[in-house]
């Protein structure tokens, strides 16, 4: 395999080379072709800005979890997915479907507390459910060597021996995914509830308040998805409605925000070029942390998020901004930055193209919510871009951080880790022969440079 040697500059030098092939760009003065139905024309509105109201939490007051009333009362079993034992949930060693206290084989997950990842998979194989409980507190009590306090610890194997005995003696009520997907939201929202603020959307009040009157909030819904999105648009400080800026469109707008203020900051001090910001969340009720969530749009339903980007929104607001759209990019970070390749290398299909430059960061081609998608390794050859098309005339700025593998190393499996994938990627752009792409490596784990991205993206685009 090729190796591909990573030079390290100043982060003033890489942008500045990075943008140099975008000055020579005139501001494009084509328009869009708006295809919403007239479903999605109906339902899309501009509302008053909410966000600084914090309507997720109005949301989790007025939701209605009488469904859940009597799980604390209750042994609830979803076979091969998770329980639910007296309102707390249950997923590590479940019992196997029909367990009848006879023999069979569970899989107990040491995980790290710190950080949620699992550091070794035990496989159990048990002659009966006597023998199955010694094993069990055996793995508990690794755990507990380890250093993880013992009261939560034996709480949950008090749990799970719980969820044991009431699926043998036929007193466990079984549930399907759909109630124990909502169920899970109830829970983890009801235990969050005293940090909503940075649960759902990560920003700094005052911050965002000071730059309110630069902000608008839209609602567009759309048809193939069945969803709702919170579309924000901030103009630069000196905003003028004749004049066409690029846009910076930015996914998870859930964790964008602080970008947001910050980009504003620099723009109006004049160490950022103007640009309209535009963030895509999701509707408030929803939770946009959720990587399930996320996944089912970016990864598992690529195609028609951008749809509704390029057909959809790009036009909608078009209506009302004016975009320099040789200028304007789309970024994504995470499950994000697998959508924002996937955007990158598939606008060909369309005949809006609102994106001139898409901004790939640390793209997690490795993330089960990606690989469990029907031939998800279309990725590796540009989902057939260069089999449609000779030549590639986007800009590309990739990014990862240089520590972040170990963030996620025990999920890699047979996969690429993300570094790695972004070497493998721009292998893939070399043999194909496209040059506009700049590559960099953050001194960073896997999320802490995005902010020192955009940053530098927008500080240098021009």
């Amino acid at each position: 395999m090729k190796r591909i040697n990573i030079i390290r500059v100043t982060c003033a030098a890489l942008l500045a080379a990075f943008m140099l092939p975008f000055t020579a760009c005139s501001k494009s003065s084509k328009g869009l072709t708006n295809h919403m139905t007239e479903k999605e024309i109906s339902e899309a509105k501009e509302t008053e800005f909410m966000l600084l109201d914090h309507p997720w939490e109005k949301e989790q007051q007025e939701e209605d979890t009488s469904l859940f009333d009597d799980a604390k009362e209750k042994i609830l079993f979803a076979p091969r997915l998770g329980s639910i034992v007296n309102g707390d949930p249950v997923f590590n060693a479940i019992p196997p479907e029909g367990y009848d206290g006879g023999s069979g084989q569970t899989v107990y997950w040491h995980v790290d507390v710190n950080n949620g990842s699992t550091t070794e998979e035990a496989v159990i194989d048990f002659e009966d459910f006597g023998d199955l409980k010694t094993k069990l507190r055996a793995e508990f009590d690794k755990d507990i060597a380890n250093g993880q306090n013992k009261v939560p610890v034996n709480e949950e194997y008090r749990r799970l021996i719980k969820l044991y005995e009431a699926v043998i003696d036929g007193s466990a009520e079984l549930i399907d995914k759909d109630y124990l997907d909502s169920y899970l939201e109830y829970y983890y929202k009801s235990k969050g509830s005293s940090d909503t603020d940075s649960y759902y959307w990560q920003m700094d009040d005052g911050k965002v308040a000071a730059i309110k009157d630069n902000i608008r909030e839209y609602h567009l819904y759309d048809e193939e998805l069945g969803l709702t999105f919170v579309v924000h648009v901030t103009t630069p400080d000196g905003y003028d409605k004749e004049k066409a800026y690029p846009a910076l469109v930015m996914t998870d707008a859930v964790w964008r925000f602080n970008d947001v203020t910050s980009l504003y900051g620099l723009m109006a001090e004049g160490k950022a070029k103007p640009q309209i910001l535009v963030t895509v969340g999701f509707e408030y009720d929803t939770d946009g942390w959720d990587n399930e969530v996320r996944g089912n749009i970016l990864c598992n339903n690529k195609k028609e998020f951008l749809d509704f980007l390029t057909d959809n929104m790009m036009p909608f607001l078009a209506a009302t901004y004016k975009f320099d759209y040789d200028k304007t990019a789309l970024f994504g970070h995470s499950q994000g930055g697998v959508f924002a390749h996937y955007a990158a290398f598939n606008y060909d299909l369309y005949e809006n193209k609102p994106f001139k430059r898409y901004i790939i960061g640390s793209p997690t081609f490795w993330t089960p919510y990606f690989t469990s998608v029907e031939d998800y390794e279309s990725y590796k050859n540009e989902y057939g871009f260069f089999e449609r098309n000779k030549t590639y005339d986007r800009e590309l700025f990739i990014a990862a951080g240089d520590k972040e593998d170990e963030d996620y190393a025990d999920f890699y499996g047979d996969n690429d880790s993300t570094t790695e994938g972004v070497k493998h990627l721009e292998e893939r752009l070399i043999k194909n022969g496209v040059n506009s792409y700049k590559v960099k490596f953050y001194d960073s784990h896997h999320y802490q440079y995005v902010p020192d991205l955009l940053a530098e993206y927008c500080s240098t685009a021009g």
